[in-house]
């Protein structure tokens, strides 16, 4: 059995079309939160996650679905205004049963496909929204308490835009990191494919320029147009913002 394991899509149309060129055949598609912000393709990207995915809602998914779309106080400026001007516009975006869609989905969710159980978290067990975790510098303690109850052989989780893969125990925790907002240093959208037990994370180079073009025709203030275009280009967010201070600034808003 051939699963993909996505997170972070961000209304990234582009992005979500090179993953259906490039993966047209999985057996099921598992899908570990945001739908959308950020990007500028709010309604198609959450119709084809809709009907397509298994799925936990995001922190950015809860906030379009709710009164106050955006991040919570705290963040990066850029990041906070983008959050909110982009909430703001997939509100308008998406259809009344879209937004209700993305309403329905759970905070977690646990399946069996393949002969393997799946637990699918966008941030942590703890704070299925917020919650921050890079499994690849997470103590093993703090692993042990955060999923040691768990039955699940494989943990998704989403959020950080940051691909990882860790072993822990009987346990495989995948963050695939994000689709359609790369944060690892390049802009090359990632996911994960899961077959038969084995694991592999993977980089698709799709047209983020496309995706830039997309967002120029949004009414997107220019100084988020400017931040959104050049984190598409670079697969960064602003200066500093993955050295330990900035990371930390991120957690709530990711």
């Amino acid at each position: 059995m051939r699963l993909l394991l996505l997170a972070d899509v961000h209304a990234n149309w582009e992005a979500l079309l090179a993953l259906q060129r490039a993966e047209p055949r999985p057996d099921a598609v598992l899908f570990a939160g945001d739908a959308v912000g950020y990007g500028p393709d709010p309604d198609p990207c959450a119709r084809w996650l809709l009907a397509n995915t298994i799925a936990v809602q995001g922190n950015h998914d809860a906030a379009v679905c709710g009164e106050a779309p955006g991040g919570p106080p705290g963040v990066p400026a850029e990041l906070a205004e983008a959050a909110l001007e982009t909430g703001l516009a997939a509100r308008r975006l998406l259809s009344p049963v879209d937004r209700a869609g993305l309403g329905r989905w759970p905070h977690s969710a646990e399946v069996a496909l393949g002969g393997a159980g799946f637990y699918l978290v966008h941030g942590t067990p703890a704070d299925p929204l917020g919650g921050w975790l890079d499994p690849a510098t997470c103590p093993e303690s703090e692993l042990e308490v955060l999923f040691g109850g768990l039955a699940a052989d494989v943990v998704v989780l989403g959020h950080t835009h940051l691909p990882a893969l860790r072993r822990f125990g009987r346990r495989l925790i995948i963050n695939p990191g994000s689709l359609g907002q790369p944060r690892c240093g390049l802009p090359d959208a990632t996911y994960a494919v899961w077959q038969d037990g084995q694991v592999q994370i993977k980089h698709l180079h799709y047209d983020h320029e496309a995706a830039v073009r997309r967002l120029r025709l949004s009414s997107l203030s220019p100084e988020v147009l400017g931040q959104l275009a050049a984190t598409l280009e670079t697969g960064l967010v602003g200066p500093g913002s993955l050295d330990s201070g900035g990371r930390a600034e991120l957690e709530a808003v990711a």
